[in-house]
């Protein structure tokens, strides 16, 4: 009897391409990557995994093509030890190991029941194997990008001892698949193909890509999205050009379970779950212990309403079963609200910790058009369909779903202009658990008051003073002090009454916010100066009488002053607008500083018969010599302009003087003069007020 293999699983094309008019063809394209290639690095390989020396594989592949031509390609066939096992040696173009239907394709490699006629071989160790590919450069040694080369069909199966097919075998971690040219839809030219990605946790998903639009395109699968900065939020961003790389294992159908067996559907959180703020840095260190690798989501709700606030903060981070110190995973809170405010110390937190497992990004380079969308399912463990996220908020013409995407006809759809020389990234995860949420009270340390407000600079004398600041969300209280001597100090507040004795020095005016959890914060400070008095002088005054002319007030020292008289700014003193007897004059004067000072000085207005006014002359004198009443001297008072003449008998002028002090002694031009009656002719004016000119005249009478 003829025992014929179980059909239907071959892993090749079946997968790529599920049905006949499907678009799917595995590809070499050297100017993008080293997939497939000969001494490909290990992420680029294309790996059969057997178990035993009881199993053997077999492959084919279809009509090699390049730029619509055939085209000739080497093969190898490398052991787990790393040896080249067959070839290098040219793809076949007939017989064994060329496949010429999409039937005999997903028949496999038997031909008795339709099938293709297959390149055996038979594993001399376990592990896995890697079938490699060569094919020449297109430009001296250029590979450029119109150079790729396609398999029409590609089948490679692994089978038991009873030649029984064993599926799950075959896998790389970045896939290159070609389906057809760039057409914008409706358009044929669509892939269809179903991959299986085995997370590094052991979880299977499905990604079904639902005939999006991509010409050559890599498909591989990791942790972190498009980078590994270990910034989740950042990683998973969906960017301009090339960024993704391959981490997790991926299969054309569901890797064999007894090989790749299945992780734990549920991980978990051990407690306790602490919390450790950097009163510093207003920074917050939460620690969780998991039993197994995965991703932990940090719920950090500030406010204290039910439900997601703007304020409140997501977090996320790589977490390990193992990660060394002791077992705490470290999620660490910069300290600021969702909408990137510093939150106050001892506001009331709660954080909300959830326990991701199993999460697969698949960042895709180049996709032009996913007008249909992906359908992702959950393969092992069993569990729902998984939603499907993505963050394409750096592409143009771009959508985001942070909440999850459950579509049954197809999740995370993008244009044209968001695929094209882009990596569109998307993830999910299919199992999570929640820890008992945390509360604790958050810490921050005081911050700067800022300025203090208020006058810096005073003159000696004593003085009281308020200064303020702006108020200081981190603290319950304030602390005043004084450096210099002589300053009493009232308020523990945003202000502060200062009152400097008349002894103060001068110092600085520091204060810092305090609260009890965190203490003092920094010291905003102001500088107080204290300048002296300036010295202030005046000059005295004679008395004067009240009816004198007024004069300019002058002399005070330093100059540029201010002179008072009876405390009424004055520039000049006129004694006929003052009362009779003592007047006081002051000089003020402010320096640079605003320091002030006075000094002052009393002025007697005099009245009576001392300030009437009066000349009087004698009638006779006798210049003998005698020493008694040898001149003739008019004798006055208070007058100021004076001019005196003397006449002979005949209307001669012999003597003339401006001087009242001065007197006529009888002579003229050197010789006595006769006896007798002379005349003179007195002009004066008065010194006090209204000032007049009198004129006298009269007789003398001179005896010898």
């Amino acid at each position: 009897m003829l025992l014929l293999p179980q059909v239907g699983f071959p892993e090749g094309s079946k997968q790529i391409a599920p049905f006949f008019a499907a678009e799917g063809k595995l590809c070499l394209d050297k100017s993008r990557n080293e997939f497939g290639f000969f001494d490909a690095i290990p992420e680029f390989r294309i790996n059969i995994y057997i178990a035993d020396l009881t199993e053997k594989f077999y492959f084919g592949l279809g009509k090699v093509i390049q730029n619509d031509s055939l085209v000739e390609v080497k093969y190898q066939l490398r052991d787990p030890a790393g040896n080249i096992i067959i070839g290098p040696t040219t793809v076949p173009v007939s017989g064994a190991g060329f496949i010429s239907t999409y039937d005999q394709d997903t028949i496999g490699p038997f031909p008795a029941a339709g099938g293709y006629d297959p390149i055996q071989r038979i594993p001399s160790m376990p592990g896995n194997y890697s079938l490699e590919f060569y094919y020449p450069p297109d430009q001296g040694t250029i590979y450029t990008y119109s150079s790729f080369v396609t398999f029409k069909f590609f089948d490679i199966t692994v089978v038991n001892a009873g030649n029984h097919p064993i599926p799950g075998r075959v896998w790389s971690k970045a896939w290159q698949f070609n389906c057809g040219p760039v057409e914008a839809p409706p358009t044929t030219s669509r892939f269809y193909g179903t991959m299986f990605i085995l997370s590094d946790d052991s979880i299977v998903t499905s990604v079904n890509c639902n005939g999006f639009v991509g010409g050559t395109f890599s498909i591989s699968s990791n942790k972190t999205g498009c980078s590994t900065t270990g910034n989740l939020i950042i990683d998973r961003q969906s960017r301009p050009g090339f960024h993704t790389y391959p981490q997790y294992k991926v299969f054309l159908n569901d890797p064999d379970s007894i090989i790749f067996p299945t992780g734990k559907a549920q991980p978990g959180i051990s407690p306790p779950i602490t919390t450790t703020t950097n009163c510093a840095s207003g920074t917050v260190d939460i620690g969780v212990k998991v039993d197994m690798d995965g991703v932990i989501d940090v719920m950090v709700e500030v406010d204290p309403n039910p439900g997601a606030d703007p304020r409140d903060v997501k977090l996320t981070s790589n977490v390990f079963a193992n990660p060394g110190g002791n077992g705490y995973n470290i999620i660490h809170w910069n300290g600021l609200d969702g909408q990137g405010n510093r939150v106050p110390n001892g506001t009331s937190v709660t954080a909300v910790i959830r326990f991701i497992h199993g999460i697969t990004h698949l960042p895709i380079y180049d996709i032009e058009y996913n007008d249909y969308g992906y359908k992702v399912e959950v393969i092992r463990p069993p569990g729902p369909k998984p939603d499907i996220y993505w963050d394409d908020s750096l592409l143009p013409d771009s959508t985001s779903n942070l909440t999850g995407c459950k579509d049954i006809f197809g999740c995370h759809l993008w244009e044209y202009i968001t695929g094209d020389t882009n990596t569109v990234n998307s993830w999910w995860y299919v199992a999570s658990s929640s820890a008992p949420a945390v509360s604790f009270t958050y810490k921050r340390s005081p911050g700067s008051t800022g300025k203090i407000a208020g006058d810096p600079s005073f003159c000696e004398g004593g003085i009281t003073r308020t200064y303020t600041i702006k108020h200081e969300p981190n603290s319950t209280s304030y602390t005043w002090s004084y450096s210099g001597t002589g300053a009493t100090i009232v308020g523990n507040d945003t202000f502060a009454i200062v009152s400097y004795s008349s002894s103060a020095t001068s110092g600085t005016l520091s204060v810092s916010g305090y609260n009890k959890d965190c203490g003092n914060g920094p010291i905003s400070s102001l500088p107080i100066n204290f300048y002296p008095l300036p010295q202030v002088n005046i000059a005295a005054f004679d008395s004067i009488c009240a009816n004198e002319p007024a004069f300019q007030l002058t002399g005070g020292s330093p100059a540029g002053g201010t002179y008072l008289v009876n405390g009424i700014v004055a520039s000049s003193f006129d004694p006929a607008a003052q009362s009779p007897g003592i007047q006081m004059i002051t000089y003020k004067y402010t320096d640079g500083h605003g320091c002030k000072n006075a000094d002052s000085s009393t002025v007697f207005v005099k009245t009576g018969s001392e300030c009437e006014i009066a000349l009087w002359t004698p009638n006779a004198f006798t210049p003998n010599g005698d020493g008694l009443n040898d001149t003739f001297q008019p004798v006055s008072m208070n007058i100021r302009s004076f001019s005196m003449e003397i006449y002979s008998r005949y209307g001669e002028l012999i003597y003339t003087t401006d001087r009242p002090a001065a007197g006529w002694d009888g002579t003229f031009k050197g010789s006595a003069c006769p006896e007798g009656s002379y005349v003179y002719i007195i002009v004066y004016q008065s010194s006090l007020a209204p000032p007049e000119n009198t004129t006298l005249k009269g007789s003398v009478i001179l005896v010898r």
